[in-house]
Formats: C-alpha cells, structure tokens, sequence
C-alpha cells in the first residue's frame, strides 16, 4: 500500500500548479482555464455545475457536501453504491446539458462560488456567464475543452485549484505529483506497437458503436500505448458495424455505469463484480464485435464512466489501459494499488468494481 508519503513522489512536477494566496481572510486562485478566481472568504456555498469535481473535493476534505449549496449534471458522478459521498438533498441545479442549468435555481441558492466545466458553461460570454457575473458570484473552470490540456497538466490545474479553495495546497500538490508519477510510470512500461483499441464510450446492448475520439481520449491513450480508431477527432463518433469490424480491434473496451442495469454493463463502485463480468460479456457478443480479434483473444474490459470522467481518477485508468495495452511490458502495472493509495485519501474508500476484464475464451 502506498501512504501519503508516496504521493510526495516528483513533487516538483507539481510546482506549476496553481496557488493558494491569502490577503486577510481572502483567497485567489487559478482556475484550470487560467483565470485569476478571487474570493474574499473560504467559499461555504458552492454550486457544481459538473458534479464530478465532488471527487477532487473529497480527496482534500472530509465532508465536501458541507461546503456545497447545489449542483448539476448529477447522473454524470454515477457513485453506484458508493452513494455516502453524495450529499442528501442538495438542490440540483440543472441535469446532463448546458441548456438545462437554471441561472434562476443558481441565484436562488445565493453561492459564493460556481464552479463548472467549458461544456456545462461555455466560457466568453454565454448568457448564464453574463447572468452570473452581473449578480456578483464568482466563476471557476475546473475542465476545459478536449484539446485543451493533456491529463497531468489538467490534474495539476483541477488539484491546485481545489487546493486554494479549500485550504489544502499540500495535499492538493501531493495528490497532483501522485498522478504525474502514475503517469510516467506507465507511459514507460508501455514500449511496443500500439494495439488497434476500441474504446467505447456508450455501451448499450441494444446499439453499436460510439467510439472514443482524439480531443477527448487521446491523451490517456498517448500515455498508455494505445491507438484508438482515426473516425473522430472530436469526443466520439457514431459508427457503422461495418466499420467497426473493418477495423477488427485488438483490444475493446467498454464503458459502464450504474444508472441503466438493462441496458449497459454494470460496473461502478459497490455493483456486483460478476452481473458486471455478465454484462460485459453481452457487451462484446454484439455481432460487430463477436468474431473481433480481441474477443477471439479474451482482451474484453470495461471500466466505470467515473475513471474517464473525473481527473484524479486518471492515474488509476492510466494503469488499467497500460497493463491491458500492454500485457508482457506493463505486467507490473497495478490498477488496484493505484487506488488504495488514492482511497487513502478519502474518508470512506470507493469499493470496486471500477473496473472488470473476460477470461481468455
């Protein structure tokens, strides 16, 4: 088990995070877009525009619900059972898309601070943005657009942003230095050809096939030794069976979660391991996939949408992808290590499965 000790690792990586600076009782701090966010007080009433950022919050402090007055994009944090983590009743604000965030239920809640994704607020002057500022609250990016940063420099803005917010920079600079280490790590175990991957973004039973884009996936896949089809160099791309099973993957990976049993593989914190084995199986018995180089070859896993989703899960998706990549060179890559020194942090651990894989047939 790696303790805190071991997240002191590289620190120095992280020396470009941003900062805590106090004036009095007041805080600045750098977004992840690089905006200057200036806070007279520790902010008590924060609204989430992406319910995702509860994660970074709950490795720096023990109670992030206490600190929050709303939220939105809820479905996307996807706990499972894993839902302690989640705070009872706090007003949501608006659901899976920009254009249902209530800038009335904002004000209403009277935050100060809103913290939010590029998608969820388009920043450069959307109406909810000019609405918000107008009323004096203060706005922060924690996720930029897909291009924007490749996975460390995220980590190391969202985690040195929370860190000044919350008061925590060593713990956030810690946490920031962990996943750089992470990251090197596999990328150097990861020597080779990279295998043709199929990494799905929405595994439903009944449709095929979305596939991960560049913009997106590109960057963890850079990392990891991978080589995602060239459809899309957006977030993902519908595609054709028949382009799929042109392509014949090697390896194929499937995306799943808790919030629709019957319809994707069940895989997310708390779940049962073996209806999710169940469902990844059904995942990749879809006639585009069935007689795919990597089903002949037992290389068939999934991962929870959480691991893709939130940056500080990153580092522990790096090591599945390395070690599924690249069975012989990354055999020393251990996922599961990577998350019980990232439990540590947390009050309470996430239980698996986070992630599952097929036996060989």
């Amino acid at each position: 088990m790696v303790g805190r000790r071991g997240f002191l690792t590289g620190a120095a990586a992280a020396l470009a995070a941003p900062r805590l600076a106090r004036a009095g009782a007041g805080i600045e701090a750098r977004d992840v877009l690089g905006n200057r966010v200036a806070l007279p007080a520790p902010p008590e009433r924060i609204v989430l525009l992406d319910a995702t950022d509860l994660i970074s919050m709950a490795a720096l402090i023990a109670a992030p619900g206490a600190r929050l007055a709303g939220w939105a994009n809820v479905p996307r944090l996807d706990l499972g059972r894993a839902d302690w983590l989640a705070p009872e009743g706090l007003p949501v604000v608006g659901k899976l898309s920009p254009d249902t965030v209530s800038a009335e239920g904002i004000l209403a809640l009277s935050p100060d601070l809103v913290v939010a994704s590029a998608y969820m607020l388009p920043p450069g002057g959307s109406v909810l943005e000019n609405v918000l500022r107008a009323a004096g609250i203060p706005l922060a990016w924690t996720g930029g657009h897909d291009r924007a940063l490749p996975p460390g420099d995220k980590l190391d803005r969202a985690m040195g942003f929370w860190g000044a917010v919350l008061d925590r920079p060593q713990a956030a600079r810690e946490l920031a230095a962990w996943g750089r280490a992470r990251f090197d790590a596999v990328r150097a175990a990861t020597s080779g050809p990279r295998p043709r991957t199929y990494m799905e973004i929405m595994s439903t039973y009944d449709t095929c096939c979305w596939a991960a884009g560049h913009a997106f996936w590109g960057g963890i896949f850079e990392i990891a030794g991978g080589r995602l089809l060239e459809a899309s160099d957006g977030w993902g791309a519908k595609l054709g069976p028949e382009g799929l099973i042109a392509f014949d993957p090697e390896v194929y990976i499937a995306t799943g979660g808790s919030f629709a049993p019957d319809l994707q593989p069940g895989i997310a914190p708390g779940l049962d391991p073996e209806q999710g084995r169940e469902g990844l199986a059904r995942a990749a018995a879809r006639p585009a996939l069935k007689d795919s180089a990597a089903t002949r070859a037992g290389r068939v896993h999934g991962i929870w949408s959480g691991l893709a989703t939130a940056p500080l899960m990153a580092p522990v998706l790096a090591d599945c992808l390395g070690a599924w990549l690249h069975p012989e060179t990354g055999a020393n890559l251990d996922p599961g290590r990577t998350l019980t020194a990232l439990n540590d942090r947390f009050a309470r651990p996430l239980p698996g499965p986070l992630w599952l894989s097929l036996d060989a047939a």
